[in-house]
């Protein structure tokens, strides 16, 4: 927050309500004149903030790919602050029948969307061995990524895969040494393959920069590599000065576009940890627009 909402007269927009914990947060530190726009791709968040957050709150559902075109009539001048928390959110974690978590039976779902998508179980039930290799190694980084593959498509010829115990019952056969590791990993590589979330991602940080005016504040909370590689390439280039043509005069368009906030990243406490262990592996990153 002390990095986010530095004019409480200003407009401010999250890109990931969830389950409006930040939201709340931002709200309860504008004064009169403050806007606050909540934005998520989950229909079912954004209908839960509506009752939770304050009634000034405004609320679009969207994805990151949309979200500019969606706030750009309710920001004006351009957004004072704007926030991006990564992945799952509590609120979808802790409701089974989202099928986000393999520690509770539901249907094998894991879209952030339900209402457009294939969900995890129809991926799994058409995809080729070869695909499905792939987007455990890539958006999973498993090294089992062969072997969990190979025992999906056995599994699926007996019987459909429509649960999340199912899923984690042939992890559990196939890899029974390293399941601590494997499980959460295939869980978060199917996640991101259903919703596209690289994609998405790279969309929401150009949207997110796009919204600010000359001042505002772009911050990311992300929770595994594969997102805060580009999260941190994206504001390190804004943060770097073009390399200018041979022989010409500097100029404005010479400058960097934007000022590191955090070099390194900024990581949870042990108290914070202890409170919330599920923010354990975050790291929040944020820049400033100079032009």
């Amino acid at each position: 927050m002390a990095l986010l909402v530095w004019d409480p007269r200003g407009i401010y927009v999250d890109l990931t309500v969830g389950g409006g914990g930040h939201s709340r947060r931002i709200a309860d530190r504008l004064t009169e004149g403050g806007l606050l726009i909540g934005c998520d791709r989950d229909a079912d968040a954004i209908a839960h903030s509506r009752n939770s957050l304050p009634s000034g709150v405004r609320l679009r559902q969207c994805r990151f790919s949309e979200a500019l075109e969606t706030v750009q009539p309710l920001i004006g001048d351009g957004a004072s602050g704007v926030l991006m928390d990564l992945g799952m959110s509590s609120y979808q974690l802790d409701h089974a029948e989202r099928g986000f978590s393999y520690l509770a039976d539901g249907p094998l779902d894991l879209r952030m969307d339900r209402s457009r998508g294939l969900t995890a179980a129809e991926l799994l039930g058409t995809a080729e061995e070869a695909d499905i290799e792939r987007i455990l190694r890539r958006y999973g980084e498993d090294p089992q990524a062969r072997r969990i593959a190979r025992s999906i498509v056995f599994a699926r010829q007996r019987h459909p895969i429509r649960t999340t115990c199912e899923l984690a019952e042939i992890i559990r056969h196939t890899v029974p040494a390293t399941q601590h590791k494997s499980l959460p990993r295939v869980f978060q590589a199917l996640r991101i393959a259903v919703n596209g979330e690289m994609e998405e991602l790279d969309a929401g940080l150009t949207s997110g920069w796009n919204m600010l005016k000359p001042g505002g504040r772009l911050v990311v909370i992300s929770y595994h590599s594969l997102e805060d590689r580009p999260v941190k390439q994206f504001m390190k280039t804004l943060a770097t000065p073009p390399v200018p043509d041979w022989g010409s005069h500097p100029s404005a368009e010479s400058l960097p576009r934007g000022r590191l906030l955090t070099k390194k990243p900024l990581l949870p406490g042990a108290q914070e940890i202890q409170e919330n262990p599920r923010a354990r592996s975050a790291k929040l990153r944020a820049v400033e627009r100079i032009r």
